[in-house]
């Protein structure tokens, strides 16, 4: 009986309806956007537009592909600390679909992204040309959805299955598909466990090569005479970074609006600011080890990436900026115990991480291609990053509305203890 009331707490809990003006609004802001970048490419400056729109796109990528690999992470260490947590991570995944078509009018931009289109690179035209960029970029990103949408499938349809055989929720079209073929709650737990185990590493694997491209083709190729073989790494890893902070920010606001404080405790946030502290460690770490290859060789096309981006204005005061929100104030925060387990201050700290990780991301892309005296950040670029914003918000309310957040069966809050 116990198990029963715990599945149905599980799906009482998704909300009824999200309100509408959070619905318009978000709404309103993703039409804006849209409109925005759309006058903005056929402007006065149509560069502006589309490194705002590459920024933006990179960095809801990251948040949303983090995620779901946190969740692999999660299965593969069989890790027990928290189960409500990884469910909060699994929903960030359903912004990738999306992500995977705003990948497309990167096409149509190429020839105010890529110089080596106009400047080839002789010795690098084998790699750096545009059919087989967009081609090797295009083929990567499908696999790395479909083993993410793959890994959300297994890991819901036990929980969407059992609800349906017993009653507890209506049949719709979408949980009628999670749960076509059922053929009973012990068997689909099986074969849905040994799916997970089989597809979590070959997940992790999948990210860590196809980020790598994504860092080497989309920010590396901006400066083609520069070059990185740490850069993949760091890209992919401060992508992970970045999806903690979100999901900390995630965990910590649905905790309060679906009044889940009996699941969600201070443990989980003192595990969740651990490892946000590691990681911020983690990434100076990578980040210094490139700046002292680059330094160390004083190679004037690998010293001229740096110069530009920590010397010369405004670049620099923007890399100091990402530097301090992203790395240098979180690790210093978060040397403190009580912060980690106080929601109150976990927040800010993780809404600050996010910031800070936009701004690298800007920082990466942008001095490559700008030439202005003046760094380009006006209304073009805030409304543009709104509609990224809504829309990756847009989706996750759509996994809540449809999904339980809970997961189930529940581990009691006395049993997750932090090792």
């Amino acid at each position: 009986m116990a198990e029963i009331t715990g599945l149905e707490e599980s799906f009482n809990k998704i909300p009824r309806r999200i309100p509408r003006w959070v619905q318009g609004l978000l709404g309103g802001l993703l039409i804006v956007g849209v409109l925005t970048f759309l006058l903005g490419i056929h402007g006065e400056q149509p560069g502006r537009a589309w490194q705002i729109y590459l920024v933006n796109f990179l960095f809801w990528l990251g948040l949303a592909q983090a995620g779901v690999v946190f969740a692999a992470i999660y299965e593969t260490s069989r890790a027990r600390w928290g189960n409500e947590i990884r469910r909060i991570a699994e929903g960030m995944g359903c912004f990738l679909p999306i992500a995977f078509l705003l990948f497309f009018p990167l096409i149509f931009g190429r020839f105010w992204l890529f110089p080596w289109i106009y400047e080839p690179v002789p010795e690098k035209a084998a790699w750096l040309n545009v059919p087989f960029l967009f081609l090797r970029d295009s083929i990567g990103l499908l696999l790395l959805v479909a083993l993410s949408l793959l890994f959300l499938y297994y890991s819901l349809r036990p929980q969407v299955g059992l609800a349906l055989q017993r009653a507890i929720v209506e049949s719709t079209p979408l949980y009628g598909w999670f749960a076509r073929g059922w053929q009973g709650f012990d068997t689909e737990e099986r074969r849905c466990s040994h799916a997970l185990r089989v597809l979590s590493p070959a997940l992790i694997l999948a990210y860590a090569v196809i980020f790598s491209l994504i860092g080497f083709d989309l920010i590396m190729s901006l400066d083609p005479h520069w070059y990185s073989t740490i850069f993949g790494a760091y890209f992919f890893m401060s992508s992970l970074y970045l999806g903690l902070a979100g999901l900390t920010v995630l965990t910590i606001v649905l905790r309060r609006t679906l009044r889940l404080e009996k699941q969600i405790t201070p443990t989980h946030f003192h595990d969740l600011g651990k490892l946000l502290f590691a990681f911020s460690m983690l990434i100076m770490y990578l980040l210094f080890t490139q700046y002292l290859v680059i330094w160390y060789g004083n190679i004037t096309e690998e010293t001229q990436y740096v110069i530009l981006r920590t010397q010369e204005l405004p670049w620099a005061l923007l890399s100091w900026l990402a530097l301090l929100a992203g790395l240098l104030g979180p690790f210093t925060v978060l040397l403190s115990r009580r912060v980690k387990q106080d929601p109150f201050a976990l927040l800010p700290m993780g809404l600050v991480i996010t910031t800070g990780l936009w701004v690298e991301r800007y920082v990466m892309v942008v001095p490559s291609l700008w030439k202005g005296p003046a760094a380009p950040f006006g209304f073009l670029e805030i409304l543009i990053s709104a509609g990224f914003a809504s829309a990756a918000m847009l989706s996750y309310l759509a996994f809540v509305r449809f999904f339980p957040i809970l997961p189930w069966p529940q581990q009691s809050s006395e049993t997750t203890t932090s090792h």
